[in-house]
């Protein structure tokens, strides 16, 4: 294992440099990176999360490693690339708009 899949599941884009490489986490994007880069980034596999999480700038005080904490876990990691929901949404419960046709008149929709 080589490369995890990182996806940014905050609303914020992240940017940040490892080995002269800038790597941009946007919102719901999947991001392949190096083992190596999720390791020194977000301490992936590293039970202890507190040095990533002041490098990351997240937090200053300890009092503050639970909101950093919180912040880290919307950062997902996975060894495959993750599946995207590309399904249509449902249409159920839509009413189309009501479109009355007069003689010499233009088209007007209602919404009834």
């Amino acid at each position: 294992m080589s490369d995890v899949w990182v996806t940014n599941r905050t609303e914020e884009e992240l940017i940040v440099e490892f080995n002269f490489k800038n790597y941009e986490f946007k919102p719901n994007e999947p991001v392949q990176i190096s083992l190596a880069a999720a390791k020194h980034i977000f301490g992936y596999t590293d039970q202890n999360k507190e040095p990533y999480l002041a490098r990351l700038g997240w937090v200053r005080l300890h009092s503050e490693l639970k909101q950093g904490l919180a912040k880290l876990d919307q950062f997902e990691i996975n060894t495959e690339l993750p599946q995207q929901d590309r399904s249509l949404p449902s249409a159920v419960g839509v009413v189309p708009l009501h479109v009355e046709k007069r003689a010499g008149a233009r088209t007007q929709a209602k919404a009834s």
